[in-house]
């Protein structure tokens, strides 16, 4: 017996999705891969108006009207099994294959000889005492109470379990990039993300590399942008109408940005005491953080940082900032670190 590849499949499930199109509309073709324009637009709309999520044209020409090596995205094939009528993709993928290994047979009749019976004299039945007749009573009185709880206990167990299957498979992965609005390149940075949840609570992530992936349930949520040199910002994102990677773009904060500069850049010493003097409060806290474990945080004065980034040291390239505040134009607070070089 023959195995069914993962294209074999979505051809499979390519028809399903054609005939459950075609149970409430029209197309200028019965094969899906010859429809354009109108066609396609109808197939998008019938879908957002039976799963409130669609496919885009450009996913539409990608994988049902070329050819392709490789299966689309385990949401999408979510998404086009469901429209077809079944829970997800895997349900899809089990039925297709138990459907190949239970292919009919031909049925064999085998005759057999008639067997008369032979004339047996009926017994008479000895009537029932009365104490048995009790006793078989409250015997059906047991069983005729046991079976509404054992219902009752089968289908709640029958809920839970679809419960926690749709919660499993339900679940669509996203992806959002972060982008420097001045410079309109990826951001680079480390970021923090919040991501606010209902009834769970929030979902942590961080990136390096400028985007991030996650799962979610809902159609619609609160993400909370934290990064050193951008401004904070929450965003509300609307899933509904996910077509892919999404991105989001962050305003930088010129002070902080500028902060690092001076501490970090090659231009004369005099000109960066003398733009670091007039960014920074007099009063302004500053604390170093160490890498080792003896010494953790050292606090310095201006004076005193002022002095530290403009000596011209090969340790400043190693130099990050991890917090800064700002009140009325002066950097009053500054959080740095010079990481040791083990080089």
């Amino acid at each position: 017996m023959n195995k069914i590849s993962d294209i074999e499949l979505f051809n499979l499930l390519k028809k399903d999705v054609t005939k459950r199109f075609f149970e409430s509309n029209s197309a200028s073709s019965q094969d899906i891969s010859e429809w354009k324009g109108q066609d396609i637009v109808n197939f998008q709309e019938d879908v957002f108006e039976k799963m409130r999520s669609t496919v885009s044209e450009k996913w539409f020409y990608t994988y049902f009207k070329s050819e392709f090596k490789k299966l689309p995205r385990i949401d999408m094939l979510n998404l086009l099994s469901q429209y077809a009528g079944y829970t997800g993709w895997a349900e899809f993928a089990l039925k297709q294959h138990n459907d190949l290994k239970t292919e009919p047979k031909p049925e064999i009749i085998e005759e057999k000889p008639e067997i008369i019976p032979e004339a047996v004299p009926k017994e008479i039945p000895t009537p029932a005492k009365p104490e048995e007749n009790r006793e078989i009573k409250k015997e059906v009185k047991k069983k005729n109470r046991i079976w509404p709880i054992a219902l009752m206990s089968f289908f709640g167990l029958g809920i839970a379990a679809v419960a926690v299957y749709f919660s499993f498979f339900y679940q669509k992965t996203y992806e959002f990039c972060f982008v420097d609005t001045d410079r309109n390149s990826r951001i680079t940075e480390p970021i923090e993300i919040t991501i606010a949840r209902k009834g769970f609570t929030p979902l942590e992530l961080f990136t390096e590399q400028g985007c991030v992936e996650f799962a979610s349930t809902e159609d619609t949520l609160l993400m909370t942008i934290k990064s050193t040199y951008y401004k904070q910002d929450t965003f509300k994102i609307n899933l509904h109408q996910y077509q892919g990677m999404e991105t989001i773009r962050l305003e930088p904060d010129d002070y902080k940005v500028m902060l690092r500069h001076y501490s970090k850049s090659s231009q004369s010493v005099k000109e960066r005491i003398k733009m670091l003097d007039s960014m920074i409060a007099d009063d302004a806290l500053i604390y170093q953080v160490y890498d080792n474990e003896y010494f953790g945080v050292e606090v310095l004065s201006k004076k005193q940082y002022i002095n530290l980034v403009s000596l011209p040291t090969s340790s400043l390239k190693n130099f990050t900032l991890i917090e800064a505040e700002r009140k009325q134009g002066k950097i009053v607070k500054i959080k740095f670190k010079i990481h040791s070089d083990e080089n």
